[in-house]
């Protein structure tokens, strides 16, 4: 990117944009730094002027910070919007790509890979934590090591309705089984693809064949 003039750091917590003013500061050396404490107030500064790049926090007051992603890259086309944040689920983290965030930092990171991360933006070198980069290439192996996932006929029923878009309960009655049981099966596929979220279990699903990707 080589240098880096004028930043936007969009986060509500008052003592995190502080930690963050002194962050860029320190290892950007921008011009100038400006804050904003809520989508509003982000969104009024987008539209008012150009950035290099925004730091942008996802959990704010008035809103998700993920809304702010695209219209900043409409507006600066060449320009980087990082997220920061405490969210280190699947589910954040690609509704953030998919808005077009350039990079993805935990804020809960050790201060010098944190630091570290955002001194490489000079150089070019996409800003990700390593947690992170470490569950995105997780998403593009439906194996673990030598060890390939293997469900039962009911846990690939159930893993295959929720990936559809039915809830737990509405997956045990298309099934003919007690909600309780479905999320008994429902426990153990989540344990055996080693996800959290609906939504990485989605994504293991499309990968299994199960469902389709659309």
């Amino acid at each position: 990117m080589g240098s880096v003039r004028h930043v936007l750091i969009v986060e509500d917590l008052p003592d995190v944009a502080d930690w963050l003013y002194s962050q860029v500061s320190n290892f950007l050396r921008p011009e100038k730094i400006d804050c904003a404490f809520s989508v509003a107030e982000a969104s009024g500064k987008i539209g008012a002027q150009k950035y290099d790049l925004a730091l942008m926090d996802l959990g704010l007051p008035d809103g998700d910070g993920v809304k702010l992603i695209r219209p900043f890259k409409e507006m600066n086309r060449f320009s980087l919007c990082i997220v920061t944040t405490i969210f280190d689920d699947a589910e954040h983290l690609f509704v953030s790509l998919r808005a077009g965030a350039d990079g993805y930092l935990l804020k809960d990171e050790t201060e010098k890979e944190f630091s570290n991360q955002l001194s490489g933006i000079l150089d070019g070198r996409p800003p990700l934590s390593s947690s992170i980069a470490r569950r995105l290439l997780e998403q593009f192996h439906p194996v673990f090591g030598d060890k390939e996932i293997m469900l039962t006929k009911r846990e690939k029923d159930m893993l295959t309705l929720i990936a559809k878009g039915l809830s737990v309960k509405n997956a045990a009655e298309k099934l003919g089984i007690s909600y309780y049981t479905a999320a008994g099966y429902m426990k153990d596929v989540y344990y055996k693809l080693q996800v959290n979220t609906r939504a990485e279990a989605t994504m293991k699903a499309v990968q299994l064949g199960l469902v389709s990707p659309s």
